[in-house]
């Protein structure tokens, strides 16, 4: 009788691992054991997805280095792989919140992205949420972008920033900042 019962619950595990991870889960054994089967992997989530597609659009480009300091780990492209790969990413070590770890928000991403492909901008991205910004700033809440080149051309000195800007809040930027603004005369902040 043993071996009837072992027999039928193999049986039973192989039916289940080849119907796929669509297959309802065998029921525990005699002795409470399920069979063992492989879940499957879970579906990226939208930020992931959106990161990964930034990371791999041509005519965006990312700072090497933080106006406040040196730390590689919270750049805005590792920022980016950080979240493509389904962490968080990582604020700098210095300022208000000092290596924290962000998700960064889905509308900012998609607005990011879409300056690219439906802008048709070529920039630079200094900041997402590395840096140093004041204590209630977005950038800590993942929901903001800086910007320092556009089209070639830095911030300040004949970029077309009110173009960018504009198409930011086109994208439903919530605010949008750059020259003339305090505190903005070399980059763009957008944010959603």
């Amino acid at each position: 009788m043993k071996r009837l019962a072992v027999c039928v619950a193999a049986t039973a595990s192989a039916i289940a691992l080849a119907a796929g991870p669509t297959a309802a889960a065998p029921s525990p054994g005699r002795h409470g054991e399920a069979a063992r089967h492989h879940a499957p992997a879970r579906p990226a989530s939208e930020s992931a997805r959106l990161a990964r597609s930034i990371l791999n659009t041509k005519g965006i480009t990312y700072a090497g280095a933080h106006v406040g300091g040196t730390d590689k780990a919270s750049l805005p492209k590792q920022n980016l792989v950080d979240v493509s790969h389904g962490r968080p990413a990582r604020t700098s070590p210095w300022g208000h919140k000092k290596g924290a770890r962000v998700a960064l928000d889905t509308r900012m991403l998609t607005g990011v992205l879409k300056l690219n492909t439906q802008y048709h901008y070529r920039f630079e991205i200094s900041e997402f949420v590395g840096g140093e910004h004041s204590s209630t700033s977005k950038h800590y809440a993942g929901r903001a972008v800086d910007v320092t080149w556009i089209n070639g051309r830095h911030v300040g000195k004949k970029a077309d920033h009110r173009g960018f800007m504009n198409a930011c809040r086109k994208l439903d930027a919530t605010l949008v900042l750059g020259p003339g603004d305090k505190g903005h005369s070399t980059h763009v902040h957008c944010q959603w």
